[in-house]
């Protein structure tokens, strides 16, 4: 059989009587023909292959296996209103709004995991164009889940085992946010976050003392990393430190961890001299501590007085003030 030349062609002149030219002839023009058909089965496999491939008008050409995701985040917030009612006219309605992640943190950082490995890491600042949304190509074909949080740290928050660390374990102004979802039938991702701490706050009506260094709020044993699954962890011993100036009626808060459910805790406020000596301390037994709400003690410490407490709600996140 002669090379070049599939069995087909040439079994239909082996035996014809030419010459030994035009045979020749023959051979080349069908090694011609042969070469053509399987250049044209090549580019009939590329074509099919490019069939799944877009081009987006600019130029780029995209992969229809995936699409872009677009993500947007924001506070939950709870927003009084008031509404008709047919009995007594007007009545408060609670409604949820979306405020500016911008208002209450400054980083947020972002962890998309596909099958329990991180795919991919956003990390923004207040500062940057467009902070607190984002776009991102993805395949179709899988299922995502994204862990995202908003906060006041110094620094980037960490995730690694399912828990959020941030630098020095330091516990600020925070808000999480997480959801499972296939880009195959949600490309658009509108992200309400949660508060995942609760906000002691002291408001201190009389004057700090000259003799009055720094001040300190002591909360016990608290949580300083969120689990995703919904709680804290790594609970320590936490004591925040202030420098107060002398003279002034200061305002002192700290964040802590929380949940839904409500918890009741002491916490120990105290103020010392450059010798580190106690020249005031107040305990506040029974402090309620919840995600998403702050109890404020109003009053003088320094100075001795009758304790009154009285109890309000109002919007920050609602919260409690106790008047001492």
């Amino acid at each position: 059989m002669k090379k070049g030349i599939e069995p087909q062609y040439y079994c239909g002149i082996r035996n014809i009587k030419m010459k030994k030219k035009q045979k020749m002839k023959i051979h080349k023009r069908l090694a011609i023909v042969n070469w053509g058909m399987k250049f044209y089965t090549l580019a009939v496999v590329a074509i099919a292959a490019l069939t799944a491939c877009t081009n987006d008008g600019a130029g780029e050409v995209i992969n229809d296996e995936t699409a872009e995701v677009r993500m947007t985040f924001a506070p939950y917030e709870v927003e009084p209103m008031t509404r008709a009612n047919n009995a007594s006219g007007l009545t408060r309605a609670d409604g949820v709004t979306r405020a500016a992640v911008a208002d209450y943190a400054t980083r947020l950082d972002v962890w998309l995991y596909e099958g329990g490995t991180e795919v991919q890491a956003v990390h923004q600042q207040s500062t940057d164009e467009g902070f607190a949304s984002l776009s991102v190509r993805l395949e179709k074909s899988k299922t995502y889940t994204v862990y995202a949080c908003a906060h006041k740290a110094g620094g980037v928050a960490t995730l690694s085992d399912g828990v959020v660390s941030w630098p020095d374990d330091k516990v600020t102004h925070s808000f999480f946010y997480s959801q499972s979802f296939s880009p195959a039938t949600t490309t658009t991702l509108s992200c309400l976050m949660e508060r995942i701490v609760g906000n002691f706050r002291l408001e201190i009506t009389d004057a700090v003392p000259e003799a009055v260094t720094r001040m300190t709020i002591d909360v016990g044993v608290s949580p300083t990393r969120w689990n995703v699954a919904g709680y804290g962890e790594n609970a320590v011993s936490r004591v925040s430190s202030f420098t107060p100036a002398v003279g002034s009626s200061p305002a002192l808060s700290v964040f802590l961890l929380a949940g839904d459910d409500e918890e009741k805790r002491d916490i120990t406020v105290t103020a010392y001299d450059g010798e580190d000596a106690v020249v005031q301390q107040r305990v506040f037994s029974d402090v309620p501590i919840r995600a998403g709400y702050r109890s404020t003690y109003r009053g003088a410490f320094f100075t001795s007085g009758v304790v009154t407490m009285t109890f309000t709600t109002n919007d920050w996140m609602d919260y409690e003030t106790v008047e001492f």
